[in-house]
């Protein structure tokens, strides 16, 4: 009888393929897949992005049309994605902790990159001149004499001027670029500073000839020019100036401009200095072309900073068009020139 024979078995050392991994057997080298990082949601980043920049709610919320209850939420709504604390919050005011700190830079080079693009794919009619919204002051002493150079660039456009007192909706198109007075923030809109101002006394030479001033107390003495900012703006008038260059004191001051002529429109004031009437405190970007003229003169050097100054404004991200980039860029070299 023929003798069965026996199963073959595995060789010392055979391989034996396996056709599934037993649940504790892992690949020696396993493929790491990263997770991608989920981004916040936009707009609690916009939200938050215009209160670093702008440093304030309330600012934040009339840029983005929402109201300041709108922007806290969504300030509120980041921290809690993130996990950290972005503002410490004192009541109604707030600093910025060491984790908005981290991120302002990157956040906002970020979200302005977003708005160049943005402006780069929106189709736009072909323009044949910028609207320019300025103070009229300004445009008078220091603008007008300058447009030609402008115009006569390559791809220099004619500008429609609109001297306007009351705030154009650039932003909401109304214009193409604005120059504003004030502290520099506008939201909704780039802001680019042109001159920080500051005021001194200037009369017309023929007047000094009259009225000789050896030093500054003699100012007591003089017909003070005085320009009525107050309706609008916090400005400084004759009695801050004398106060502040250490002059007269707070009575003392009062009584000296009490004489002076009251005006309410800057050209104006510049006028009756012009006209030799007395003294005015002088905006340093408004009368550096007449003090070279030598149409007025400074007698004394004593200047005072007033935390105002002229702004070039557009909205954001408009300096993506060719247009408004050629204005700027002249512009902006035209105030460093003085």
């Amino acid at each position: 009888m023929a003798k069965k024979s026996k199963p073959a078995t595995k060789a010392r050392g055979q391989y034996k393929p396996r056709t599934a991994a037993t649940p504790t057997q892992r690949p020696a080298h396993p493929a790491i897949h990263a997770q991608p990082t989920r981004m916040p949601p936009l707009s609690t980043l916009r939200a938050f992005e215009a209160v670093l920049r702008l440093g304030s709610i309330q600012l934040a919320a009339l840029e983005l049309h929402v109201t300041r209850g709108a922007v806290s939420q969504q300030v509120k709504a980041l921290e809690n994605d993130l996990g950290v604390q972005l503002l410490a919050r004192t009541g109604n005011r707030f600093t910025l902790t060491e984790h908005a700190l981290r991120g302002r830079d990157q956040l906002s080079a970020g979200l302005r990159l977003l708005q160049q693009g943005v402006e780069r794919m929106r189709r736009r009619p072909p323009l044949d001149r910028l609207r320019l919204t300025v103070e009229p002051a300004f445009a008078a002493n220091w603008l007008i004499k300058r447009l030609p150079a402008y115009r006569a660039l390559p791809g220099g456009m004619h500008v429609l001027l609109d001297p306007a007192k009351q705030v154009v909706d650039i932003a909401g198109g109304e214009a193409d670029l604005g120059i504003r007075f004030g502290q520099g923030r506008y939201p909704g809109l780039e802001a680019i500073n042109l001159f920080e101002d500051e005021i001194f006394p200037v009369c017309a030479p023929d007047y000094l000839k009259r009225h000789p001033l050896k030093k500054l107390a003699d100012l007591k003495h003089h017909h003070l020019l005085r320009l009525d900012w107050k309706v609008t703006h916090p400005w400084p008038d004759w009695a801050e100036w004398l106060q502040a260059a250490g002059v007269l004191d707070e009575q003392d001051a009062l009584e000296a401009t009490q004489r002076g002529t009251l005006i309410g429109d800057t050209s104006l004031l510049l006028r009756a200095a012009l006209e030799g009437q007395g003294i005015a405190l002088g905006q340093g970007s408004l009368v550096a072309d007449m003090i070279e003229d030598k149409l007025l003169v400074a007698p004394v050097a004593r200047r005072l900073k007033t935390g105002f100054g002229y702004y070039l404004v557009y909205p954001q991200g408009a300096d993506e068009r060719p247009e408004i980039k050629l204005f700027k860029d002249w512009i902006v070299a035209e105030a460093k020139k003085g």
